[in-house]
Order: C-alpha cells, then sequence, then structure tokens
C-alpha cells in the first residue's frame, strides 16, 4: 500500500521526534524522543520537507515543546546535517484532502466497517513528493505554487487520466477542473519534473484519448518525466444495489450521507444547479456520464499494451527512453511476457505497479541460485497470491520444488471480500486469506507483504500476520522480495538440521 497518514499524529502544533540517533547532533544537543519541533530559525513548521528546508544552515534555533515546556535549542552543525531526526508523521498542520468525486475512486468502493485510516480521502501534493502518491493538482492555491518553486519540491506525481479539459473534468467527477497542461507548463518553468499517471478505462478513455493524452505529456518531456497507464479496479461493491452502473452513478456515491464527511474539501454537489458561465468551463457534464464502467478483459489489455508499445518505440528514439509505461496488470491479464528491464529505464515508478513483476524476476533468477540442493528432511511450504500473479509465481514453485525434499504448493487465493474482479495481492483480506490456509494442507505458508500495510504490520480488515497463523493454524510467515524467500528457505534447512541432529 501506500503511505497513509496517521491523523492522530497530525496536531497542527509541530513535530513529534519518533526516532533519534544517539550519536547525533539533535541527541547531542539535547533533544529527546516524544519532543514537539515547532520552529527553525523562527520559522514554524508545517511539515517534514519544512524542516529539511531550513535546516540547511550551520546555525539553528530550535523551537521545542517538551510536555508544557517551551525550549530553545541552538545548535552549531554542518549544512547537510539532519540532527538525526526522525519524525512519527511527515505532515504537521494538517492533511490536504481530495476535492474529487473520480468515479473509480477505491476508496468509496470499500463497505462500512474498516479502519477508518481506509476511507480517508487524500490529495496533498507534499506526500506526492514525499513518497510518490499520486495528487490530482486540483486544491492548490497561488501559496503552494509559491513554495514548490522556492523549495524545489521535485518530482511531482500528477493523476492526470485524460489531458482534454472536458473527459478529465468527467474522469474527476468535478464540474470544473484546472488546465493540467498549463500546470505541468507552470512546473516545468520552475525547473520542477513530473511523473503522469492514466487510470485507464474500457471504452472511455483508452482510445483517442489515450493517443491524445500521451502525445501531449510526452510532448512536455523533458518536464514530464515518465507516463504510466493502469488500469481501472472496481470491486463488488461500486455498484452494489445501483443502477444504472454508470459514470454518473460512481459519481453521486461521493455524495451520499456515508460519504460526506467534515475532513474532506468540499465540492457542490453534480447535481446542484449553477449557471455555466459561473464556473467558466463546463457546469454540467450531461451524457458523458452516462457511460456504463466494467474493468478490463485479456484481449483489451493486450489492446492497450500494443498502442502503448508503438509509443515506446518511437519515444526510444526520439529521446532515449520508453517515457510510456503500461503498468504489469495490463501484461498479466493479458497473459503477455513482460518486457526486459531495459524497457523501464530504472523503474521510476516502480511502486505505481511498472516492471514490479520484471524486477522480481530478474531478481529471482539471480537469488535462486543460492538456494540449497536438498532439505534436511521433508518440508512442506504453501506459496499464496492473488489470481492474477499466480500464473508468473507457478515458475518460482516449480524451481523451489528442485529442491530436494521440499514440496512446496502455489495457493491463489480468490478475493471473496472485494470480488473476483480485484486479483492483485495488495488488495488480500485476512478473511480470505484464512479458510484457504486452513484447507491448504500445509504447515507452513508465506504470505505476500503487499498484503499489509506500508508498516507491514496489518492487512486491510486489520489483522497481523499472527492472527493469521492463529487463526489458520499454519505458521507464516510474509516475504516481499526473491532474497527472502531464499533466506527463509536457508533458515528452514538450518533448523531443521538442527533438529534431525
Amino acid at each position: 500500500m501506500e503511505y497513509q497518514p496517521d491523523l492522530k499524529k497530525i496536531t497542527g502544533n509541530g513535530g513529534e521526534i519518533a526516532e533519534l540517533d544517539a550519536h547525533g547532533t539533535g541527541a547531542a544537543a539535547g533533544l529527546e524522543i516524544g519532543d514537539i519541533v515547532v520552529s527553525v530559525n523562527g520559522k514554524r513548521l508545517r511539515d517534514a520537507i519544512d524542516y529539511r528546508f531550513y535546516i540547511a544552515d550551520e546555525t539553528v534555533e530550535l523551537e521545542v515543546l517538551r510536555g508544557e515546556e517551551s525550549l530553545f535549542f541552538e545548535i552549531e552543525k554542518d549544512e547537510d546535517d539532519d540532527l538525526g531526526i526522525e519524525f512519527s508523521e511527515p505532515l504537521f498542520d494538517r492533511l490536504r484532502t481530495c476535492n474529487n468525486k473520480c468515479p473509480f475512486c477505491f476508496l468509496t468502493q470499500m463497505p462500512k466497517g474498516l479502519r477508518k485510516t481506509l476511507y480517508l480521502k487524500d490529495d496533498d501534493y507534499r506526500l506526492g513528493f514525499l513518497y510518490g502518491n499520486f495528487v490530482t493538482f486540483t486544491n492548490l492555491n497561488e501559496e503552494d505554487w509559491q513554495r514548490i518553486d522556492e523549495q524545489r519540491l521535485s518530482p511531482q506525481y500528477i493523476s492526470v487520466h485524460a489531458t482534454d479539459r472536458a473527459a478529465r473534468a468527467v474522469l474527476l467527477g468535478k464540474v470544473d477542473v484546472p488546465d493540467v497542461i498549463a500546470q505541468i507548463k507552470r512546473l516545468g518553468d520552475m525547473g520542477i519534473q513530473v511523473h503522469a499517471q492514466i487510470v485507464a478505462m474500457p471504452d472511455i478513455n483508452d482510445g483517442a484519448l489515450l493517443h491524445q493524452s500521451i502525445r501531449e505529456l510526452a510532448s512536455m518531456y523533458p518536464i514530464v518525466r515518465t507516463i504510466a497507464v493502469v488500469p481501472v479496479g472496481l470491486t463488488k461493491y461500486r455498484f452494489e444495489g445501483k443502477r444504472p452502473q454508470s459514470i454518473r452513478t460512481a459519481i453521486e456515491i461521493h455524495e451520499g450521507p456515508d460519504w460526506i464527511d467534515a475532513n474532506w474539501e468540499r465540492q457542490p454537489l453534480w447535481d446542484q444547479a449553477v449557471k455555466a458561465e459561473d464556473l467558466g468551463f463546463c457546469s454540467r457534464l450531461g451524457a458523458a456520464t452516462d457511460v456504463p464502467m466494467r474493468c478490463y478483459n485479456a484481449e483489451e489489455a493486450g489492446r492497450v499494451v500494443d498502442i502503448i508499445e508503438v509509443y515506446q518505440k518511437h519515444y526510444i528514439t526520439a529521446h532515449g527512453t520508453s517515457l510510456v509505461y503500461p503498468s504489469d496488470e495490463f501484461y498479466l491479464l493479458n497473459g503477455s511476457e513482460m518486457p526486459p528491464a531495459k524497457r523501464y529505464d530504472g523503474m521510476p515508478q516502480y511502486s505505481n505497479g511498472v516492471g514490479m513483476t520484471r524486477d522480481f524476476l530478474d531478481e529471482w533468477t539471480k537469488h535462486s541460485k543460492k538456494l540449497p540442493l536438498a532439505m534436511p528432511q521433508p518440508t512442506e511450504l504453501a506459496v499464496l497470491c492473488a489470481t492474477l500473479i499466480a500464473p508468473t509465481l507457478q515458475g518460482i514453485v516449480d524451481r523451489l520444488n528442485q529442491v530436494a525434499q521440499l514440496h512446496v504448493k502455489l495457493v491463489p487465493v480468490v478475493n471473496q471480500f472485494f470480488g473476483e474482479t480485484v486479483t492483485v495481492s495488495g488488495l488480500l483480506m485476512g478473511q480470505d486469506v484464512v479458510p484457504v490456509l486452513k484447507a491448504c494442507g500445509m504447515s507452513r505458508a508465506l504470505l505476500p507483504r503487499v498484503m499489509f500495510d506500508h508498516k507491514g504490520e496489518k492487512t486491510i480488515d486489520n489483522m497481523t500476520l499472527a492472527d493469521i497463523s492463529q487463526a489458520s493454524g499454519v505458521t507464516c510467515v510474509m516475504a516481499g522480495e526473491p532474497d527472502e524467500v531464499v533466506r527463509y528457505i536457508k533458515a528452514l534447512t538450518r533448523a531443521e538440521a538442527k533438529v534431525r541432529a
């Protein structure tokens, strides 16, 4: 999962020190874990970005709140010394929430009863800079623009979806949207680079609109460094009990009492009467929203890959980079072979699912050479995953089964909670995994790291690794990378050798 903030830690009073290097300058000056850093050199801190920016000096004065007491620390240091501080949250003032009503918004595709933070609609450009979270740039004010320029907050990650302004209004579920092309050009004038994302939907923005978006974004290279195209994801809750299953219906879900929240950036209701001249662009999108939404099938996914690969060949010749990339899901849906690593140009959109599979396969080829030849005694292991990646992982399981006395079973898990259209491992629920583990007949299991949160602690339905192990009766460990899989097998080998001895 992408980074999700803990609102309880965002108080507006400064940044709480969560970790402190015992040998760092901050500890030597007397700072302590739990201190709240309020300002640096008289500049009140809005977030960790401000801290990094204002701390870049040889002499700094920190205002710190310790309990009810305000303390001041004057510290001499090297310019690049960050004092050895890590904050509990990167945002100190407030989270910038979303003012859009995207029809494919995943947050409105979840049932009630999950933990509160999963329903938080964040759209904060600072999280884009810090963690690569994609944001829409629809809620920036002039102060934000000046800050991006002053502090050189590059790169920025922008959800574009369509460069055509009317189409983008539909895809953001908003009666008016800023001109994203003009915004990106303004960033370029500041020297800020951009990574763009297009969430593609069948027969909506994957035809002529996709061609237009790719060409217009690519025309701004090297401001625009990469363009990722990812398929829409729809859960069974998207239109549960709702007809018709259209973009308009999906937008209107945002306006129900379950979703209007005081923490959101308020917007006029979709059907609220407004005059076109008041908004200056488009007040009512009408028939453009009466279009059905659905997921991609294998043939349609292949068509998107074909479109993008033509552009890749052109941009490799023109710029020496592929520039535009289908996410791994398109290849996996279509059953296509993953491109070689060089096609991904260093994988700058790795966390967006672009190149993860190729990287995993290449890393597996390297690390699998370190697997033992045999286990000391017969050993069984289940490898769990979601359905989309299962054919790819079968090759990894086949290699594991070449280790003598090691019997490994690949166990794909159908997502019962969100529905069978949700096929990625990152959205597996503990409650779906437990019964599958009980039925697999294995005493040990590897679970995908991506089904747990940013810290690797809890699934979407709040189950820990220990919870799943206890409920299923199967000893579970998590693994995210090939080297972790190999290390686990080697650790099993040593442990069983000791038992046998």
